[in-house]
């Protein structure tokens, strides 16, 4: 079993969790995330390389009613991959805020309070050009979420996060600035990525580097800061290459990982990593809770 260099003064204070499958059925879903002990958990609620709408669940309820029983707190969907609310074409940007906006109801209907978006891409039209798209959109998303959810609506719409990038090509917000620029003019909080903040640029793989990361994550975008994706980065420092491989087989020591979240206390992470065999990846949750301060989370 890891354990920190330096003794922890409490207990952790990071819920711990990982995105999972929903094929199979929502039980199952619930099932996986008791048998890994999930504390979050993220999930699709349509296919994420189609543009179709999310399909009601007939499940819904009871999987409210089972994640409460778990203690699954913040419950998170990520999603589609093909919105860009940055794009320079009109119709793709309305058609990605419409999606967005669908998603934001259909998260709310399974009680997940959280929608993680790709801040996307300026395609070429320039950066700053394509954060004020990108800002445009992401409140026009929340404006349009009533409408998608109809006379009978929701108990609840769920809330955006826009995503850090890796910074390929004319993609948008693999800085911490630009991110917290874009939070707080479209009145969002934010999910940071550690592979993308990694091969961006942002060094995390050592204690120090590690410390420093945290510090500067803290000081640009402070409590809007509502999630971490938790992934070892498969690829190189500043490479601008997404991969993600399971936590201490990547770039980033089980050292670093443990200052990491010394930085960043209370805020919940959702692994993105590869799937193994069930005893792996409860595994993985346990090396997990042990680098974020131990198994027992504080109250």
């Amino acid at each position: 079993m890891f354990e920190p260099t330096t003794p922890r003064t409490q207990a952790r204070t990071n819920r711990i969790g990982r995105h999972l499958p929903t094929s199979g059925g929502l039980k199952k879903t619930l099932r996986l995330a008791r048998e890994q002990g999930l504390e979050t958990i993220q999930i699709f609620v349509s296919n994420p390389q189609g543009w179709a709408v999310p399909a009601p669940l007939t499940d819904a309820g009871a999987f409210i009613e089972g994640a409460r029983e778990i203690g699954l707190d913040p419950v998170v969907v990520h999603a589609k991959y093909l919105i860009n609310l940055a794009s320079p074409d009109a119709e793709h940007r309305e058609r990605s805020a419409r999606a967005l906006a669908a998603e934001l109801v259909a998260a709310g209907s399974l009680g997940a309070a959280l929608v993680v978006v790709h801040s996307g891409s300026h395609a070429g039209s320039g950066e700053e050009k394509g954060m004020e798209r990108l800002v445009e959109g992401l409140v026009r998303a929340r404006e349009l979420a009533p409408e998608e959810a109809g006379a009978d609506g929701v108990a609840k719409l769920a809330e955006p996060l826009v995503e850090n990038s890796v910074g390929a090509g004319t993609q948008l917000c693999s800085t911490f600035d630009a991110l917290a620029w874009v939070a707080e003019r479209a009145g969002v909080r934010v999910c940071v990525d550690t592979a993308h903040a990694y091969v961006a640029g942002h060094d995390l793989s050592t204690p120090e580097g590690a410390r420093r990361v945290a510090s500067e994550l803290g000081g640009t975008l402070g409590e809007r800061m509502a999630l971490l994706h938790l992934n070892d980065p498969r690829n190189g420092l500043g490479s601008h290459r997404d991969g993600h491989e399971r936590i201490g087989e990547g770039h980033v020591s089980r050292e670093a990982w443990a200052e990491f979240f010394r930085g960043v206390p209370g805020v919940p992470a959702v692994m993105e990593t590869p799937y193994a065999t069930p005893e792996t990846d409860a595994e993985q949750v346990r090396l997990v809770k042990e680098l974020a301060g131990g198994l027992s989370l504080s109250r």
